[in-house]
């Protein structure tokens, strides 16, 4: 009787630690979720030589996986043109590619509470032109823009309250392909941000010039997900540990990693551009 009394002692306490170790493996067990990114938008983002994604965009992400047990992120450059509606087929779960805010998006998709970096409006012009700093000194003009990117909204909200006085052209989303166009004449600037037009001028030897806006104001950017259940349950653990990265000092340190500068808070921007 006491032998089969400890072997079923035995088998309770080996049951007991085989459902303790399932329950850990439980809590820790890792779900894949799929970021879309451009790869085109250096140094936010771009593609190494090796085919694999960079930039602070992706520092960003890798360090926020980090944070996350539970949390495994892999990464799919998309073209920006189609990078929303890919998000709304559910061919990947969220997107970290310099996306600002605005009405439209805020209806149709989920925003982090917390910014991961701030933008500040820049425009690009041909070299030894001074007629032009800011949206104001465009009219009768024209200029490029990202179709359904952060600057052509600024620009179509300027128009529609200023009369429609700038000229459109809507392109890709290719930086290079929009900073030739001013090179080349075929338009008068593109809005670009300053890092962005900084980093596409130097590495590639475009003979224009750039500035910040002379009305621009900083602009968070946030990463977004899918307005459903799914998004919501990734959304409070993206804000959770961008509140730390942001905290701790790692957004400043990424930030001046690839932009050379602090571009994590609203006052450093602010600070930069003497504003």
């Amino acid at each position: 009787i006491m032998s089969i009394s400890k072997s079923l002692l035995n088998i309770v306490k080996t049951t007991t630690i085989a459902t303790s170790i399932l329950a850990s493996s439980a809590v820790y067990a890792e779900e894949t979720y799929i970021i879309a990114t451009e790869g085109a938008y250096a140094p936010f983002n771009y593609v190494n030589s090796d085919g694999t994604p960079d930039g602070y965009d992706i520092a960003v992400a890798k360090a926020v996986d980090e944070k996350l047990d539970d949390v495994k992120f892999e990464y799919q450059t998309v073209e920006w043109s189609s990078i929303f509606a890919g998000l709304e087929a559910d061919r990947y779960d969220l997107v970290v590619s310099n996306v600002a805010k605005n009405p439209d998006r805020e209806k149709k998709y989920l925003f982090s509470d917390v910014p991961y970096a701030w933008d500040i409006g820049g425009i690009v012009y041909k070299k030894g032109r001074t007629d032009i700093k800011g949206l104001p000194d465009l009219k009768g003009k024209t200029v490029s823009v990202a179709v359904g990117s952060s600057n052509a909204h600024t620009v179509e909200q300027w128009n529609k309250e200023h009369g429609d006085p700038i000229k459109v052209v809507y392109g890709e989303g290719e930086i290079s392909k929009a900073i030739l166009d001013v090179q080349e004449g075929r338009v008068d600037a593109t809005l670009a941000d300053p890092v962005v037009a900084y980093n596409v001028i130097k590495t590639q030897g475009f003979d224009v010039e750039y500035a910040v806006r002379s009305e621009a104001e900083p602009l968070p950017v946030f990463w977004l997900l899918k307005k459903d259940e799914k998004g919501e349950k990734l959304k409070a653990k993206v804000d959770k540990a961008l509140k730390e990265l942001l905290a701790d000092g790692t957004l400043k340190k990424l930030s001046e990693k690839y932009f050379g500068g602090d571009y994590s808070t609203k006052e450093a921007v602010l600070a930069k551009v003497g504003k």
